[in-house]
């Protein structure tokens, strides 16, 4: 309560003590702007003597600079000469000013134009010097087209010093034609992964193009080496006799490869893929030896020495239009079947720029060079004429400079003159005026001031003693309430202490409670399990009563027990327990013995058992592997099949005679390898790619296929993921090891059982396909499809198109080519003969 009552009566003198505070800071501010007034007051009472002579000064010398003014003006020309020398120089120079605008204007045109006609002769003599470098625009467009080959061909060419020899490439920029009639024929003969593919002359450079594009940066890529960048010797499949005639009688201009410029290993890939060299190019009269000779049939026609048809492809032209013609000969029945192919125009190995456009670029530049030549003469004259005019303003203007200065010095004087009079005027008025009733006022604001600054003086002294006294009751209570402060810290302290004994007994009040809530259960347990063993009794209570009382009667009651034990020398019922446990242990040592042996047989039984199957599996195995091996080589891969033997567990039963095969980890290892640098390794989802996994997959079912007796076999979506390459080499693998009989026979009843391959689509131009024992079956569905079998009628339809082109063709009767199509077609489904001609357009 009296810590309350001091905190009480310090807040009520705290705030009394601010109030005085703030009224004398009041007073004293007002004191201070009163004084400051009075200065002021006081300052302007001294001034305004001097101000009276200050301004008796500067009259008198004001006089004196009137007439200095009057005297210059006496010597300027009149207002009327100068306004008539101004007049004249500002017409003046309008007119040349005039003048100047119309041939600035005339020049500036001219020099535009100029600056147009140079500008567009450079441009033009620019894009027809890229022109002229006809093979730097045509790669332009190429890597323009095929943005990832431009990105290969930049990596190869800023690190060319990386390899070891020089790299070629891609093959369509290194190809060199003279007419466009060439170009087309090598674009549409060559295969577009030829055109782009690289070419090197080295392994370890085709390495490190493969890991540096492909595995690093990604991109795709097409790969070739020809050892040391040597051309191969090769035979041409017409001798000189034959071809020496084929010129002269049916137009043959020569072979593909003559018609172009490569590099030697260019050339070398060209042959290899696309073979260049077995190509014929022809004209106009070879199109007629083609469609009147019969030209195609003797060039596919066995040698003199006889042997199989040979396969032809000729170039050919008619009218302005260009045509291949190529005789297929089938594997199986040794016919040729001719196909013709129409040529559109070159674009990858188009020439970069037209001669039209060329031609064009030429005329533009003489244009403008022309135009530039008979514009420059009037540019010099335009010029001449301008810079004269220029001259001719530039004296002009100094003749309009000087009146203009002239007329501002003028005005100038006259205004100068005219406003030292007017001050003159205003100094002396000034001086003559009087200033006592000024004086009066400002003595009476003296006054009014000192009385104002005296009463705030005595205002803000009474405040000052309020505020001194209050600030000594603060002091005061200050003191008292330190005091109760101390006190109630010293008794806060004391009760801390308390309280953490209080705590500290209520613990170990806890822990006692919990000790002896602890010791009852154990007793009750102990009584529980006494009360067990040995219910209570009135007996057990006497002899409980009997029992000693202390620790050491105990003991000794333990030892004289243990005496009387020792005191005991033979028991006949011990030694008939002793001798039935005897007999018992003989007996199981016998079961346990014959138990071993019977193990020890069926050990050797297994044993022999294991052998037997273990070498089967080996040698069915190596088989396995032995094919499995030899197909993934054809595909330029290796891989080998391999037992992992499981091993034996661990024998925990102490007898180290008898192993644990461990037959659940025992299994089929197939290690392949897809990259040459590579190593054989496990296939593994983890390691491989589908595709790779796809390819050693169904190369592994092929290989077990042979040791198999299966009526038919199943794969889905088998070929899914695979490259062309690759799924062009596993269908011809198919296609064998399922068409083949067992065991080399050839009776009926001998077959590889049927394989079923579903897939959504296959690669166009499979040869395999062809075999006889291949059926293909196209499952169709959907809502627009014959409700039965029986409505597929062909001939019918044969029919209806036949009806239709009749009623459309323009030649009278004459066939269309597509009607002429069909009727070969269906004269060669009849057993009508092989066709002379089967005409099929394709885009190149």
């Amino acid at each position: 309560a009296e810590s309350e009552r001091t905190g009480s009566r310090h807040a009520a003198s705290e705030e009394e003590m601010k109030r005085a505070a703030r009224n004398y800071d009041r007073h004293t501010r007002k004191a201070e702007a009163y004084e400051d007034k009075i200065d002021s007051s006081l300052t302007h009472l001294v001034s305004i003597e001097e101000l009276r002579y200050r301004r008796e000064r500067e009259a008198a010398q004001q006089r004196a600079k009137v007439e200095e003014l009057r005297e210059r003006m006496v010597d300027l020309p009149s207002e009327e000469e100068v306004e008539e020398v101004y007049a004249k120089a500002t017409a003046d120079m309008r007119e040349v000013r005039a003048e100047l605008t119309k041939i600035k204007r005339e020049a500036g045109n001219i020099s535009d134009r100029m600056k147009a006609l140079k500008e567009g002769a450079r441009k033009a003599q620019g894009k027809l010097d890229r022109m002229n470098d006809d093979r730097a625009r045509r790669n332009e467009r190429i890597f323009r087209q095929n943005v990832k080959l431009a990105q290969t061909f930049e990596w190869i060419d800023q690190n060319r010093k990386m390899f070891r020899r020089r790299v070629w490439g891609p093959i369509v920029c290194e190809i060199q034609t003279e007419t466009a009639d060439v170009s087309a024929f090598v674009e549409q003969h060559v295969p577009y992964r030829c055109l782009v593919m690289y070419v090197v002359e080295c392994e370890e450079d085709s390495n490190l193009l493969y890991r540096e594009v492909r595995q690093k940066r990604n991109l795709p890529i097409n790969i070739s080496i020809v050892p040391l960048g040597r051309l191969e010797p090769v035979r041409h499949i017409y001798s000189h006799e034959k071809m020496d005639m084929l010129k002269r009688d049916h137009g043959i201009l020569g072979v593909l490869e003559d018609q172009f410029v490569v590099p030697d290993p260019v050339l070398q890939v060209l042959r290899n893929e696309a073979s260049v060299h077995a190509v014929l190019v022809g004209s106009d009269k070879t199109q007629e030896s083609i469609d009147k000779q019969g030209l195609m049939d003797m060039l596919s026609a066995p040698g003199s020495r006889g042997g199989r048809m040979q396969q032809a492809c000729v170039f050919t032209k008619h009218m302005n239009h260009f045509y291949k013609y190529t005789n297929n000969v089938s594997r199986y029945s040794g016919k040729t079947s001719m196909r013709v192919d129409d040529i559109s125009q070159a674009r990858m190995l188009a020439p970069g720029v037209s001669e039209d456009q060329k031609a064009a670029a030429e005329r533009e530049v003489e244009k403008l060079g022309r135009e530039i030549e008979e514009l420059a003469p009037k540019e010099e004259e335009i010029n001449k004429r301008y810079l004269g005019l220029q001259e001719e303003g530039q004296e002009i203007q100094r003749s309009l400079t000087e009146a203009k200065t002239a007329k501002t010095n003028l005005k100038n004087s006259q205004a100068r003159l005219a406003n030292a009079r007017r001050k003159l005027e205003e100094l002396e008025e000034a001086a003559a005026s009087d200033s006592v009733e000024e004086k009066n006022v400002i003595i009476a604001d003296l006054k009014k001031y000192s009385g104002c600054s005296i009463g705030e003086l005595e205002s803000a002294a009474q405040q000052h003693t309020v505020l001194m006294k209050n600030t000594y009751t603060l002091a005061g209570i200050k003191m008292t309430e330190d005091g109760l402060t101390a006190t109630t810290r010293r008794l806060k302290e004391k009760l801390s202490e308390k309280k953490a004994e209080s705590s500290s007994l209520e613990v170990e009040v806890t822990r006692a409670a919990s000790d002896l809530k602890d010791a009852k259960k154990d007793l009750a347990d102990f009584k529980a399990q006494a009360e067990e063993i040995a219910p209570m009794t009135d007996e057990l209570k006497a002899k409980l009563i009997e029992l000693p009382a202390s620790l050491e009667e105990v003991d000794a009651a333990l030892e004289e027990a243990a005496e009387k034990v020792d005191s005991i020398h033979d028991n006949p019922e011990v030694l008939v327990q002793y001798e039935k446990r005897k007999r018992q242990l003989a007996q199981i040592r016998d079961e346990l013995e014959n138990l071993n042996e019977t193990q020890s047989n069926k050990r050797i039984q297994l044993e022999t058992i294991k052998k037997n199957w273990e070498q089967a599996l080996v040698n069915t195995i190596e088989k396995v592997n032995t094919l499995f091996a030899e197909y993934m080589a054809e595909l330029g891969c290796a891989g080998e099949v391999s037992l992992r033997n499981g091993g034996e567990q661990e024998n925990n039963r102490g007898d180290d005679n008898i192993p644990f095969y461990n037959f659940p980890e025992w299994g089929i290892e197939i290690r392949v390898k897809f990259r040459q640098e590579s190593k054989l390794q496990v296939l593994s989802a983890r390691v491989q790619s589908g595709g790779e996994r796809s390819v050693s997959t169904i190369m592994y079912l092929m290989a077990l296929q042979g040791l198999m007796v299966c009526p038919f076999r199943c794969v889905d979506e088998i070929n899914q993921g695979l490259d062309e390459r690759n799924e062009r080499l596993v269908f011809k693998r198919i296609v064998l090891n399922s068409t083949k009989p067992p065991n080399g026979s050839s009776a009926p009843h001998q077959h590889s059982g049927q394989y079923f391959l579903i897939t959504p689509k296959l690669l166009p131009n499979l040869t395999d396909i062809e075999n006889e024992d291949v059926t293909v079956l196209c499952i169709l569905n959907g809502p627009y499809n014959f409700k039965h079998f029986s409505d597929w009628d062909v001939d019918k339809f044969l029919g209806l198109r036949k009806h239709a082109l009749r009623d459309t063709c323009h030649a009278g009767n004459q066939l269309s080519p597509n009607e002429e199509e069909e009727e070969e077609n269906e004269r060669t489904s009849r057993g009508g003969g092989t066709p002379q001609r089967k005409k099929r357009k394709t885009n190149s």
